[in-house]
């Protein structure tokens, strides 16, 4: 898709963060293998990530939840130059406040870093896989002496014991792969 293409040159020249290939490509693969249908994504910017995956073959659904304006705008014009307006739903919200009793199969975590706990806590129940971005920040959840910003460390802190929690946890078969930023594969078991 051309759009596609655009919209990662637009993320470059602009400074927003989007999905880092490699880490696309594993979530395109494991939606193709598990023929995954719906999707509830929290992160949108400015919809790259939800325009990639609904070009997966087995994708019907996606609501792709953001809560800043600008983005969520820039999100739904892109989302319709994609044609994929059927497809994606781009809610402006912030993520902990939306409700809905929709069962989702995939929960794609790309949001407030500091709110992964929480984000997972409130959507685990009304979901059978979640994949989560960024679990590395770069580098600083395995080296946090590279920390010196008081704010950086404390997010930094709270994404290692998320990360520690998810894998400890029996209640879910997760895998952690150090792809990207570092992606949690999370199921229920």
């Amino acid at each position: 898709m051309k759009i596609l293409s655009e919209l990662k040159e637009y993320a470059q020249s602009e400074d927003i963060p989007i999905v880092q290939a490699e880490t696309m490509e594993f979530i395109m693969d494991f939606l193709e293998k598990n023929r995954i249908k719906s999707i509830l994504e929290i992160g949108t910017a400015i919809g790259y990530s939800a325009i990639c995956m609904s070009t997966a073959k087995s994708v019907k659904r996606i609501v792709t939840l953001e809560r800043n304006y600008g983005y969520a705008q820039i999100a739904d014009v892109n989302i319709g130059r994609a044609g994929k307006d059927t497809v994606i739903e781009v809610v402006h919200q912030e993520a902990l406040e939306y409700e809905s009793d929709e069962h989702f199969e995939l929960l794609f975590i790309d949001g407030a870093k500091s709110q992964y706990q929480a984000f997972f806590d409130r959507f685990i129940a009304n979901v059978d896989y979640v994949i989560v971005d960024n679990i590395d920040f770069h580098g600083l959840v395995e080296d946090q002496s590279l920390t010196h910003n008081r704010h950086t460390r404390a997010l930094v802190k709270k994404l290692a014991k998320f990360k520690e929690n998810v894998l400890s946890d029996e209640n879910y078969q997760s895998k952690y792969y150090h792809i990207g930023d570092g992606i949690l594969l999370i199921s229920k078991i």
